[in-house]
Order: structure tokens, then C-alpha cells, then sequence
């Protein structure tokens, strides 16, 4: 098999160059959320570029390459990647593909799981805001029972972690 994930390599963030076509946009909760797992666990998915090093996924996780100080300690602004071959045009297609199968957070499922973190897994409201960087206050209306039908959600005021989940899902 010559699957392109048989090819990562260690290379500097600094040689990858943004493409000017990618609609995905990470809010800074999102951001802290994506450093905090590559602090916590490592590298666990590859930057994907072509072979003239124009990013198709992972701009995001090559500026925190550049711009965490605690990142840069300990790769040096290395960060796993894949090239390969590809014409700008499928590398378009590509970038859509990959930011739309990542899929969004659906508040009712944000829900869920704070409700078996917390009941489960006896972890506490704070904890869990600071993990997925929400407010407390966020996780409290999470974990209330038939909180979608007992609030009027729409006018709720969240930050931008949870915000877009909740609009998306049309509560």
C-alpha cells in the first residue's frame, strides 16, 4: 500500500506555507483545547501538504507548532506531516472533505457527555469547563435536565467554543 499516512515526516512548521482558500476557522477556546491535547498526549494525526509544502489540513496545529512556547520546547517547531502530490484543485476538495468530515458538536450530545462525565466519571463542573475550554457556567446549563426544553436557548449569551454547536443544531 502507498497510502500517503505510510509517509509522515518531522518537518519545520516554519517551511509550510498556508493555502488561501481554507473556509475552517478555530475560535481561541478551540485553539487552547487543540494545544492542551498535544501537550497532554502528542502528535496523534499529521499536517497534510503538498509536495510545495501549501498546507491542505492542519493549519491550525502548524501555528500552534510556531506559536506555543511549551510546543516549540519540547518539538522544536518540528510537527508530523504527510506530502504528497496533488494538484491545487483536488488539494481544494481535500481541504472541504477533510474540515466537513470532522464533524460539529451537537449541544443535546454536549449534553450527554457532561452529564456521564459528572454522573459517571465524578468529575467536576469547573474541570470540565477548563478541559474543553467553556465557562462553568456553560457546563452547568450542559449538565441540567431538559435544559433544551426548559430555556429559551437561542438567546442564551455563550462563548464561542459552544456557540456555533448550538446554532448549528437548531435548538
Amino acid at each position: 500500500m502507498n497510502d500517503p499516512i505510510n509517509n509522515v515526516e518531522w518537518i519545520d512548521a516554519k517551511e509550510l506555507i498556508a493555502n488561501d482558500y481554507n473556509p475552517n476557522i478555530v475560535f481561541n477556546a478551540e485553539l487552547r483545547a487543540l494545544e492542551r491535547n498535544i501537550l497532554d498526549i502528542g502528535w496523534v494525526q499529521p499536517v497534510i501538504a503538498s509536495t510545495s509544502k501549501v498546507i491542505i489540513d492542519g493549519f491550525h496545529r502548524t501555528m500552534l507548532s510556531i506559536d506555543s512556547k511549551k510546543i516549540q520546547e519540547i518539538y522544536k517547531g518540528k510537527l508530523p506531516c504527510v506530502l504528497f502530490d496533488v494538484p491545487r484543485d483536488k488539494a481544494m476538495i481535500l481541504t472541504i472533505r477533510m474540515n466537513r468530515a470532522k464533524g460539529t458538536h451537537v449541544a443535546v450530545r454536549m449534553s450527554e457527555m457532561i452529564k456521564e462525565l459528572v454522573d459517571t466519571h465524578k468529575w467536576d463542573h469547573k474541570e470540565i469547563a477548563v478541559q474543553i475550554g467553556a465557562t462553568k457556567k456553560e457546563i452547568d446549563l450542559l449538565y441540567q435536565e431538559g435544559v433544551f426544553k426548559l430555556r429559551s436557548i437561542k438567546e442564551y449569551k455563550y462563548s464561542n467554543a459552544l456557540h456555533t454547536a448550538i446554532l448549528l443544531k437548531g435548538v
